[in-house]
C-alpha cells in the first residue's frame, strides 16, 4: 500500500483534504435518520440470504461495468469482500423528500429490487434501525437489496429478495467526496430524444478514467486531477431511436460532456403526427376507440397541448398518447337493434360486402368509400346476446353466421333461418401480430375480426375467424383459429372485415293522438324477423273489423312475431328501436286483420282493399288507402274487403273508441262529409242524411 505523508494525514483529519481512493480503507458508517443525496461507499453488514456476511465480514457494494444477469433481470451493482480501491467503490444516493435511489456511477439506477433502469425508477424507502443506527434497510415491503445467494452459486451481486429473510439484510453507508480527488465529468444528454425508448452509450478507455468504461446518460466519469479530455475521447452509440442528429461537446468549466439531439425533419414530423392524430380521432364506430374511452381523452388533451406549443416534450407525448389510442382494445362495439353492413378489405386495396342470397352469402365487390349505396340485402341488424357476442339477423329474416370451406352450419350458406346461441358471432379487435403483418397499426384502426361457431368434420365445434381467401379471381370464405392479414408471398388471406352503421327502418317514430281515449302516441309497425315489445310500449293487433270500426287487442307475450303488422302505443312522443327478438316468448296472434310491408315497401293494389293508419283533419282512423301509393318498409294497413266498405274505419282500443264514432254534427268539425252516394259535400242541409267517419248522421 502506498504510504501517506505526515502532512496529508494532518489534512485528512482536519477535514481539508479527502482521502485518495486508492488510500481509502476506513469506512466510517454514517448514524443520521435521513441519508442526505451524494456519493456514498455502501456495504452489506447483516444477511438476507447469504449467511456468511456479518459486521466483522461485510462484503463492500460497487458499481459494476458489465451487468449480471439472471433471464432478464440485470444488475450493475456488485459486492466483494473487500472495499474497490478505485471510483468503482461509490454509488450516489439520491433523497427526493424523503423517498431514496440508489444510482451506479455509469447512470443506471437500481430499482426496489435493484434491478438496473434507464431512468430514475420510483422512488423505494431506507429506514435506519433504532439499533444499531448505523445500519439501514434498502427496498419496500415488496422486495429489498439483497447479496442473494441461489442455490449456493455464489452470486457476486446485489439482486431481488422479497418476504422472509430479505426483511433482515441490512447496509452502512460512509459518506465520500469524489470531486476532491478525481475531475468527476457528468454526461449529459439533452434536446429531441426519448429517454425512455433510446439509450446511450459513451465509452471512454483513458488509462486517467478511474470509474466504469462505459457510462450511460445521467452517469459520470472518473478521470485523475488535472486530465485534459475532449470530444475525441469519447465514443457515443445510441440504441432504440433513429432519425436524430447529434452534437458533442466538452464544458471544461462545469466538468460535463453533452450531448444535444436533434429530430431529423422535424416539422413535417411534426405536422403529420399532428394531422394523423387528429383524422382518426375525428373516426367513430365499430372497431375505434369509445367515445368515452380513456385514450380518446387522453389523445384529445395531447392534441390540444401539442398545437398550443409545439415542443419535442409535447410530441413525445402526443405520439405516447397516438399509439396508445391506435392500440385499444377498448373499441366501439355493434349496438342493440342498430343496422350494419360487413365490408371485407383485402391486401390488394379492394372491397367486398357480405351480401345476402337464398343460396347464401357472398362478397360482393364495391368500388364505393362508404357503404351509403349498399342494397337493403346487405344490411344486418344487430342483437347483442354476450359478452362480445351478437346475433345479426337480415331483412329476409335470417341470423348471420358463420361460413368457411364446408364446415358451417345449415349447409354451409353463411346463415340460419332461426336464432341460435351457439351460432352467435364473436366480434374482436384484431392487433398486430402473429399472421397479421405487413400492416401498420393505423391500418388496422377500425377494423374488426368476426368468429363464429364451425363444425369440422368428427371434430368438436370451435370457434373460428372469418378469413378471405383468392381463389383465381374469386374471393372465398376460409377459416383460422387466429386473424390474418398478409400482402407478401403465397399466403395471402383477410381477416379484416369493417363493420359500419347504416340505416335500417326499425325505428318507430310515434304520433302524437288527441282523440282516442288512454292512448296518446300510436305508430304502426312489422318486421322480416321477431322483434322485442320495448319498455313502455303496448301492441295490439286487429282481432275483427267491419264497416264501422276495427277492434284491438293486446299482444301477449314478450316479442312480436316476424311478418306480422302491430299496432304500438307509448306513453311517451321518444322513438323506439325494435331488437331482434332471440329467447323471448313470442306472442301467439290469430285472425290478424292488419296486413304488413315488413321487408319491403309495399304500393296499394285495389283488391289489398287496404285502409292506412292516418289523421285527417283532427281524426285518427284507418282510412282508405289510394290505388297506386306506396306504404313504407315495416308499416302496417288494415285490410278489409267488405261491401259497403266506408272512407275510413275508427278503432277500438277495448272500448276507448276514436272520436270518428263519436261525431254527431258536421258543422262542428272540418272532418270530410259524404252524401249516400260517396261525393263529398262542402254544404249540408238540415235534415239531410250524411256519412261522416263511416257513420251515418242527419244535419242539424
Amino acid at each position: 500500500m502506498k504510504k501517506i505523508s505526515t502532512l496529508a494525514l494532518a489534512l485528512i483529519a482536519m477535514g481539508s483534504l479527502s482521502m485518495p481512493a486508492s488510500a481509502q480503507v476506513k469506512f466510517e458508517p454514517v448514524s443520521t435518520p435521513t441519508l442526505e443525496s451524494g456519493w456514498y461507499q455502501m456495504r452489506q453488514v447483516v444477511a438476507g440470504t447469504r449467511t456468511t456476511i456479518s459486521a466483522d465480514a461485510p462484503r463492500y457494494v460497487f458499481s459494476a461495468q458489465e451487468p449480471k444477469a439472471n433471464g432478464n433481470d440485470r444488475y450493475f451493482f456488485g459486492a466483494a469482500d473487500e472495499a474497490k480501491t478505485d471510483a468503482t467503490a461509490f454509488v450516489y444516493v439520491d433523497n427526493t423528500n424523503g423517498k431514496y435511489a440508489i444510482r451506479n456511477i455509469n447512470g443506471k439506477w437500481g430499482t426496489v429490487l435493484a434491478k438496473a433502469s434507464d431512468t430514475k425508477p420510483a422512488t423505494y424507502d431506507i429506514t435506519q434501525d433504532k439499533t444499531p443506527n448505523t445500519q439501514y434497510s434498502v427496498g419496500t415491503k415488496d422486495g429489498y437489496w439483497d447479496d442473494w445467494n441461489h442455490d449456493n452459486q455464489n452470486w457476486n451481486y446485489i439482486a431481488a429478495a422479497s418476504g422472509g429473510k430479505a426483511l433482515n439484510a441490512r447496509f452502512e453507508f460512509s459518506k465520500v467526496n469524489p470531486e476532491t480527488i478525481y475531475d468527476v465529468y457528468s454526461v449529459v444528454a439533452t434536446g429531441d430524444f426519448n429517454p425512455k425508448t433510446m439509450q446511450i452509450t459513451v465509452e471512454n478507455t483513458l488509462d486517467s478514467n478511474k470509474g466504469t468504461k462505459t457510462v450511460y446518460n445521467g452517469g459520470n466519469f472518473f478521470f485523475t486531477k488535472g486530465t485534459t479530455v475532449t470530444q475525441d475521447n469519447f465514443t457515443i452509440t445510441e440504441n432504440g431511436t433513429t432519425g436524430l442528429s447529434k452534437t458533442v461537446k466538452i464544458d471544461a468549466t462545469a466538468k460535463k460532456l453533452v450531448v444535444e439531439y436533434t429530430l431529423d425533419n422535424k416539422e413535417n414530423k411534426y405536422a403529420t403526427l399532428l394531422a394523423s392524430s387528429k383524422a382518426n380521432i375525428a373516426k367513430t364506430g365499430v372497431g375505434f376507440p369509445k367515445a368515452e374511452s380513456k385514450v380518446r381523452t387522453t389523445l384529445a388533451a395531447a392534441i390540444s397541448a401539442f398545437e398550443s406549443e409545439q415542443t419535442y416534450a409535447k410530441y413525445l407525448t402526443l405520439s405516447s398518447a397516438y399509439t396508445a389510442y391506435l392500440a385499444s382494445s377498448d373499441i366501439q362495439m355493434p349496438e342493440d337493434g342498430k343496422a350494419y353492413t360487413f365490408t371485407a378489405v383485402f391486401y390488394d386495396g379492394a372491397k367486398r360486402y357480405m351480401n345476402y342470397a337464398e343460396s347464401g352469402y357472398s362478397l360482393v365487390p364495391t368500388s364505393d368509400e362508404t357503404n351509403a349505396n349498399y342494397p337493403e340485402t346487405a344490411k344486418l341488424i344487430c342483437r347483442k346476446v354476450g359478452e362480445n357476442k351478437f346475433t345479426f339477423v337480415n331483412n329476409d329474416g335470417k341470423h348471420f353466421v358463420w361460413k368457411g370451406g364446408m364446415d358451417g352450419a345449415n349447409s354451409n350458406k353463411g346463415y340460419v333461418d332461426t336464432y341460435n346461441a351457439e351460432y352467435a358471432v364473436t366480434v374482436a379487435k384484431i392487433v398486430k401480430g402473429g399472421y397479421v403483418v405487413d400492416i401498420e397499426n393505423e391500418g388496422l384502426l377500425g377494423y374488426v375480426g368476426v368468429m363464429g361457431y364451425r363444425k369440422p368434420s368428427g371434430k368438436n365445434p370451435e370457434q373460428d375467424y372469418f378469413i378471405f381467401t383468392v381463389n383465381g379471381s374469386t374471393y372465398s370464405y376460409n377459416q383460422a383459429n387466429a386473424p390474418f392479414y398478409k400482402t407478401s408471398g403465397g399466403d395471402k388471406h383477410s381477416s379484416l372485415i369493417k363493420i359500419e352503421e347504416t340505416t335500417y327502418p326499425n325505428t318507430v317514430t310515434f304520433n302524437a293522438v288527441s282523440d282516442v281515449e288512454g292512448v296518446s302516441h300510436l305508430a304502426t309497425f312489422s318486421a322480416p324477423f321477431a322483434t322485442v315489445i320495448p319498455t313502455g310500449v303496448k301492441a295490439y293487433y286487429v282481432s275483427t273489423a267491419d264497416n264501422s270500426q276495427a277492434t284491438m287487442k293486446a299482444v301477449e307475450g314478450e316479442a312480436i312475431p316476424a311478418k306480422t303488422g302491430v299496432l304500438l302505443t307509448s306513453e311517451s312522443a321518444d322513438a323506439v328501436t325494435m331488437v331482434p327478438a332471440t329467447d323471448e316468448t313470442l306472442a301467439t296472434i290469430e285472425n290478424n286483420k292488419l296486413g304488413n310491408s315488413a321487408g319491403t315497401a309495399k304500393t296499394i293494389a285495389a283488391d289489398d282493399h287496404a285502409y292506412i293508419l292516418s289523421a285527417v283533419d283532427g281524426q285518427t282512423a284507418f282510412y282508405k288507402g289510394k290505388v297506386g301509393t306506396t306504404l313504407g318498409m315495416n308499416k302496417a294497413y288494415l285490410t278489409l274487403n267488405a261491401a259497403g266498405a266506408p272512407e275510413a274505419i275508427s278503432m277500438n282500443f277495448g272500448g276507448n273508441v276514436t272520436g270518428i264514432n263519436q261525431i254527431v254534427n258536421a258543422e262542428q268539425n272540418n272532418a270530410p262529409v259524404y252524401d249516400l252516394t260517396g261525393r263529398r259535400v262542402v254544404r249540408t242541409v238540415k235534415g239531410g242524411l250524411y256519412i261522416k267517419g263511416g257513420n251515418k248522421f242527419i244535419a242539424r
